[in-house]
């Protein structure tokens, strides 16, 4: 006999059933990766937003020019016209490519003793005549004007002013461009920019970014590591020197490995004899009555000469040859033993990497009472000392 059941055991049947059925909400992986993402790009933009409020161009700039006018009362300005017509072609280039708008770039030389060079905030970079006159090629000086544009693109004087107070960035700015700033805070921000007292990290960001700018703008960025290679041997020899801009840390020698690093790691040929004054093959003839010497220098020293007839022009174009076959093997990387003399019978050649420079034979040099092999083994010797002169400026290299 079935037993009815109660109204109020089915309600309570219903119930359990409902929850035994009912399925649990379940968020899917995508789901969840997308709102982590969307978190990420949020605190980006926040983190972003912060950094350009932090940074302003239009005071920046106004604080460069309050800066300038102190310089350029203590330092003649050069109104050398090729001189600064060179500055700011180079700087202009690298300027294009800084990617910092809004930002105004301005270049000058200064009358101040010592190769230095050195940038405000706001775009004010500085050069001394002296450091004009000690680099050797448009790629040495465009290195070192990209250096100083990183500092300004990195605002790297007044972060480290910031570093070295218990200021912000914004509150610096402020402090600076009343009308009597604080002197504690403005004689920091003087000596970073004017002695270069940029801390390890800034140092190398800068030297970094200034490699980027430098292809950018179509410069060799060979020319940041020769000017350096050629500050630190210098100062290896007269450590007592202050050069300015050498003041820096990380040490001129740590600069070369990383630049020189770097440079490799991108895979850029460092050609030394392109970017400097160094190696550079010449020919000069000397006539003496019937006599020419025809002479063939690498840099100032005299490698090979020969004297002949003054109306014998195969000997005219036998030393021209000779000039350019020694300047298209000559290289920097040049081993002495790669330099060698062949001599078979009366005739003689001068070979570099099994390359002929040039063939005389005994007849040729008779005039200079030796024989061509002896003509040709001096040589030798001589192109093997201007490379020791030359690695003996670099020897990073």
């Amino acid at each position: 006999m079935s037993r009815k059941r109660k109204p109020e055991e089915g309600k309570i049947i219903n119930k359990i059933d409902s929850k035994v059925n009912k399925k649990k909400p379940v968020f899917s992986i995508n789901y969840i990766v997308l709102i982590l993402i969307f978190s990420f790009l949020l605190s980006l933009i926040i983190g972003f937003t912060s950094l350009a409020a932090e940074r302003d161009l239009e005071k920046e700039q106004e604080l460069g020019r309050k800066l300038a006018k102190d310089i350029e009362k203590q330092y003649e300005v050069v109104k050398d016209l090729a001189q600064n017509s060179l500055l700011q072609k180079i700087g202009n280039k690298l300027a294009a490519v800084s990617d910092l708008e809004g930002m105004t770039y301005h270049f000058k030389i200064l009358k101040k003793e010592g190769v230095n060079a050195f940038s405000l905030p706001g775009g004010y970079i500085y050069v001394t005549a002296d450091l004009l006159d000690y680099i050797q090629s448009d790629d040495e000086l465009a290195g070192v004007l990209a250096h100083e544009m990183a500092h300004i693109i990195h605002n790297h004087a007044l972060k480290q002013t910031e570093d070295n107070t218990k200021y912000s960035l914004m509150t610096i700015l402020a402090v600076l461009l009343t009308r009597e700033p604080d002197v504690a805070v403005l004689g920091k921000l003087t000596t970073i920019t004017f002695l270069n007292q940029y801390s390890r990290e800034y140092e190398e960001e800068a030297d970094l970014t200034a490699l980027e700018l430098l292809m950018k703008a179509g410069y060799n960025p060979g020319g940041l590591l020769t000017f350096l290679e050629r500050l630190y041997t210098q100062e290896s020899f007269k450590p007592e020197v202050n050069w300015g801009i050498f003041q820096t840390h990380p040490a001129t020698g740590d600069r070369v490995n990383y630049i020189r690093d770097k440079l490799i790691e991108k895979g850029m040929d460092i050609d030394r004899r392109v970017i400097t004054d160094y190696l550079k093959v010449s020919t000069k003839y000397i006539y003496e009555g019937p006599l020419c010497t025809g002479i063939i220098y690498i840099d100032e020293t005299p490698v090979l000469n020969l004297s002949f007839s003054g109306n014998e022009d195969i000997y005219l174009l036998k030393i021209s040859e000779a000039a350019q076959n020694l300047d298209q093997y000559l290289s920097t990387d040049l081993a002495p033993y790669e330099i060698r003399v062949l001599t078979e019978g009366v005739a003689s050649s001068l070979l570099i990497r099994n390359n002929a420079v040039i063939s005389l034979e005994d007849s040729e040099t008779i005039g200079l009472n030796k024989s061509s092999s002896e003509v040709l083994k001096e040589s030798k010797e001589k192109i093997e000392e201007a490379l020791w002169r030359f690695k003996l400026l670099f020897p990073f290299y």
